[in-house]
């Protein structure tokens, strides 16, 4: 009996040994198999299923070439060479003749793509596909706008998923990085073709799911719960060719809703000789910079459909700006009516809506080439912080608050605090309807002689400001205003060009005449009423000139 046990334990024991060494040369065989022949049987599967599910989506108008795709079933990776996304030509002319084409078509091109947790049997005999990482190098994206120059545009409002729906259930991937991106935007709108460019862009994408749950999910970015874009270098070149945009970096952070910029700046392509150079008539010059700046709680679904920018919060740190005026150039005969800054944003072609705009450290400088003097002058705010709160041209947020108010508070001359607050309406834009508070405290007026020495052809040689308040009701067409000016001390000497040295010579007799007839030399606080006035607008001046020219009124109404 036990040498029956024995020999069928001794058998057992040999078909388990049997059996588990056929099992182990059948998967190392299929494993051998996998890795040697995956390409060769996987490949052009893989390849039609991809192509079939690009021309489902994009309703045949693209064509997806491949170079090679390296299929590891064993280790579920694929690996991708040299894909191209073109356009089929044929097909766009069809749709265009249909008047169904889309406004933007686009071309991709990549060297390599890497995928990991990859699942042959999703890709060939389900609808889900779920991906651990997929990995980008190298791409470059160009997008041609508009293809269609129509005047009537087919609006296509199908979502990413309802396209691919036929050939896919369910997408899902953990993790996209695209390294090295360059981006081209060919702008073919004019009969001259202008390109703006993005260079070595990377990204990172987690958590992407596209499914009939998530497509119309507004929590997501591009159905990512968390996305980062980081663009170093932006350079973009205003459509005048005066200027260029630029950032140093751009980082855009998906799930905090956020954009953050470094080293933003509005910067002339010319010299302040040579701007001129390049206009036909007079503008002014501008030059800003911000070392910092940042957008929060941005909608990114409304701004992805074109459909608007609204963001809860900016702020501007560490700038300055300088509004540079050369006089000599012939200002234009054409009506500046209807460019105050409400009235342009008004205007805008997409609905703009931000809760509150900060700017902290900044400078203002303005800095005019007399056309008399042939001399530069300046005057200049220091140490700004400003607050701009319900900048909105959305109808419906103008409905619940019509005003559009900027507020700040800086020095004048680095001396004097200086205030200012517009309330712009923005029921009234058709007439530019705005009022404006301004307050000055005491300063040294003497501070003032390099702006009014080259600008006014005078110099202030005592002036003691006690105060300067200014209200001002204004609009398109005229001001009126309510200023008060309360001053000490008043002394100025009048001044003249000399045309051979081109020097500042005083005008002592009219000098003396002015002190001693013209000038109030004191307002003070016991006597001081402010002075109404009403200035009628210039049509080919600007904004801050009928500011300016209403404040200067009343002053020099109070002083003489």
């Amino acid at each position: 009996m036990t040498t029956t046990n024995n020999l069928i334990a001794s058998s057992l024991k040999k078909i388990i040994i049997i059996t588990a060494s056929v099992i182990a040369v059948l998967l190392i065989g299929i494993f051998i198999y996998l890795k040697v022949r995956k390409s060769e049987d996987f490949e052009p599967l893989i390849k039609a299923k991809l192509q079939q599910v690009i021309k489902e989506a994009s309703d045949s108008l693209y064509i997806l070439n491949l170079d090679k795709i390296e299929i590891d079933v064993v280790g579920s990776k694929i690996k991708v060479h040299n894909a191209e996304l073109l356009i089929d030509s044929t097909r766009l002319n069809q749709l265009l003749a249909e008047g169904t084409a889309p406004v933007d078509v686009y071309k991709i091109s990549l060297s390599d793509l890497h995928i990991d947790g990859f699942n042959i049997a999703d890709l060939l005999d389900k609808k889900n596909i779920n991906l651990n990482a997929l990995n980008i190098k190298n791409p470059t994206v160009e997008i041609y706008h508009p293809v269609n120059k129509r005047d009537t545009i087919f609006k296509d409002t199908a979502t990413l998923y309802s396209r691919i729906q036929k050939s896919l259930g369910h997408f899902s991937l953990q993790d996209l990085s695209i390294s090295n991106m360059n981006f081209i935007y060919h702008n073919i709108a004019e009969e001259k073709e202008k390109l703006t460019t993005f260079s070595n862009v990377s990204m990172r994408f987690n958590n992407i799911e596209i499914d009939s749950t998530t497509q119309f999910d507004t929590s997501r970015f591009l159905y990512a719960k968390q996305a980062n874009i980081y663009i170093p270098g932006y350079t973009f070149r205003t459509p005048d060719s005066m200027y260029f945009l630029k950032a140093d970096t751009l980082i855009l952070h998906a799930a905090q809703k956020s954009i953050d910029a470094t080293g933003l700046a509005l910067q002339p392509r010319y010299s302040k000789q040579d701007f001129g150079k390049h206009l036909k008539f007079y503008k002014d010059r501008y030059d800003i910079k911000f070392k910092t700046a940042s957008f929060n709680n941005i909608d990114w679904y409304n701004l992805f459909l074109g459909e608007g920018f609204t963001a809860k919060h900016a702020e501007f740190n560490n700038g300055s700006m300088e509004v540079y005026a050369d006089k000599n150039i012939p200002p234009s005969p054409k009506s500046k009516i209807g460019n105050f800054p409400h009235q342009l944003l008004a205007r805008l072609d997409m609905p703009v809506d931000i809760d509150t705009i900060l700017i902290k450290n900044f400078e203002f400088t303005y800095r005019e080439l007399n056309i008399k003097t042939q001399q530069t002058g300046a005057v200049t705010w220091t140490d700004i912080s400003g607050q701009l709160t319900n900048v909105t041209n959305v109808p419906e947020k103008i409905a619940a608050d019509k005003i559009v108010k900027v507020a700040a508070q800086s020095k004048l001359f680095n001396a004097g605090s200086f205030s200012a607050v517009f309330q712009f309406d923005m029921t009234k834009t058709k007439d530019g309807d705005f009022t404006l508070d301004i307050n000055l405290g005491p300063m040294d007026g003497t501070v003032i002689n390099p702006a009014s020495k080259t600008l006014g052809l005078f110099e202030v040689n005592s002036l003691a400001i006690k105060k300067l308040n200014a209200h001002i009701i204004a609009n398109s067409y005229k001001a009126r205003s309510s200023v008060l000016f309360v001053y000490d001390d008043l002394n100025i000497t009048a001044l003249k060009k000399q045309e051979e040295s081109k020097k500042l010579k005083k005008k002592k007799l009219v000098s003396f005449f002015a002190n001693t007839f013209v000038i109030n030399k004191s307002n003070t606080m016991n006597d001081a009423r402010p002075e109404y006035v009403t200035y009628q607008r210039d049509p080919q001046r600007s904004f801050f000139s009928l500011i300016w020219k209403s404040l200067l009124k009343g002053i020099t109404n109070t002083a003489s």
